[in-house]
């Protein structure tokens, strides 16, 4: 049984996906891990592409299914197929560098239950345009304003759990696409379990299509869907 299991959700990633995972690899050598890729419902050779990884490497499984249906559901699907007792939370399109996965599970042994990467701390290096980085900073205001949730970012596509974390949370989720990172956290932290930020390195490839815009709307009316949830019906201290 592996003892880290990094989990690769991957939609229309064909062209990056054989470099992510051999990068992960490469970076994670030495250490007892396992890789599952993710598919969700893309429409190019992404299924094709992790089929012949998982033929070509034992460390790596691939979980897929029809239809696009958001990264938290991919993430939930490839956890429930997991095995190690570290879970790792990896974006397979190579924005955050595979080299920086190591300094988050060294912290995680020392003493944390969960580890996020933040682009607002000292030390960070992003490069993305200055609509994502407006619209960045709007997303972090309202998180602040909204659900008191005392951490820098909840964005960064590289986190950081002990299993049994994830085992207690992930039945109070609902979120399953846009706001699915914050509904994470906020539970985390309500759970009480101890969670570090640690500065980022992150080279934004993509951001300004017509579609974004959507994304962003679709991710006001999840937050605040989360925020009633968490203030008005209290469920998650159900």
């Amino acid at each position: 049984m592996p003892e880290i299991s990094v989990l690769m959700p991957a939609y229309n990633e064909g062209k990056n996906l054989e470099k992510a995972v051999k990068e992960t690899m490469k970076e994670l050598k030495g250490l007892d891990y396992e890789i599952i890729l993710i598919n969700d419902g893309s429409k190019d050779n992404t299924f094709e592409i992790a089929n012949e990884l998982c033929e070509s490497f034992k460390e790596v499984r691939v979980v897929s299914y029809p239809k696009n249906r958001g990264k938290g559901y991919a993430l939930r699907k490839g956890f429930e197929k997991s095995k190690g007792r570290i879970i790792v939370f990896f974006d397979s399109d190579l924005d955050i560098p595979p080299s920086q996965i190591r300094r988050f599970l060294k912290v995680l042994n020392g003493g944390y239950d969960v580890v996020i990467g933040s682009k607002y701390l000292p030390g960070a290096r992003v490069s993305y345009s200055e609509k994502r980085r407006i619209f960045s900073i709007w997303y972090r205001t309202l998180v602040k304003m909204l659900l008191k949730l005392d951490v820098s970012d909840t964005q960064v596509g590289l986190k950081v759990f002990r299993r049994e974390v994830l085992e207690r949370v992930f039945p109070k989720i609902l979120v399953k696409k846009y706001a699915f990172d914050v509904e994470l956290l906020i539970v985390i932290n309500m759970y009480g379990y101890k969670i570090y930020e640690l500065p980022v390195k992150i080279e934004h490839k993509h951001f300004d299509s017509s579609v974004e815009y959507k994304a962003i709307l679709r991710m006001f009316i999840d937050t605040m869907a989360v925020f009633y949830r968490k203030n008005i019906l209290h469920y998650y201290e159900r």
